[in-house]
C-alpha cells in the first residue's frame, strides 16, 4: 500500500510539474512590432535598388518595384520604419514630396540572409 501511494504521488506532482511547463507565457507581455515592408516609390519610377553595402558604389543585388517587397531587418515603427538607419554614402532621388532629396540613411533589409543588404531609405517606401 505504501508503494502504491507514494507512486501516485509522483506521478500526480510529474502531471502538475508538465502542466506548469506547458503553460503559455503571461499576456501581459508585449510582443515586439513586426519588421515593415520595403518597396519602390512611384516618384522614382517604381524603382528602388537593393545594395550590398551603404553606398552608391556597393554592387546592385536587385531592384524593387512598386509590386515586389522585401523585408526590413530591424522592427518598424511609425516614426522610423525599417530603423533605426545607418549613416552611409550620400544618394540623390525624389522624396514623398516630388521634391529632390539628397540623403546618407540606409536601411537595413533581408534581401540574402545572411548576407546584409541595404535600400536608400530616402526613396523608399514602406509598408507597416
Amino acid at each position: 500500500m505504501r508503494f502504491s501511494l507514494r507512486s501516485a504521488v509522483l506521478v500526480a506532482c510529474a502531471l502538475l510539474a508538465g502542466l506548469f511547463l506547458s503553460a503559455p507565457a503571461a499576456s501581459a507581455d508585449t510582443p515586439e512590432p513586426a519588421p515593415a515592408l520595403v518597396h519602390a516609390s512611384t516618384q522614382n519610377a517604381c524603382k528602388l535598388n537593393v545594395r550590398a553595402g551603404t553606398d552608391v558604389g556597393s554592387p546592385a543585388l536587385t531592384t524593387l518595384t512598386c509590386a515586389n517587397y522585401t523585408t526590413c531587418v530591424n522592427a518598424s515603427s511609425s516614426d522610423q520604419p525599417c530603423g533605426p538607419y545607418l549613416q552611409g554614402g550620400v544618394y540623390t532621388c525624389v522624396g514623398a514630396n516630388g521634391s529632390q532629396v539628397t540623403d546618407n540613411r540606409w536601411a537595413e533589409v533581408a534581401w540574402r540572409a545572411p548576407d546584409r543588404s541595404y535600400v536608400a531609405v530616402a526613396c523608399a517606401a514602406f509598408r507597416l
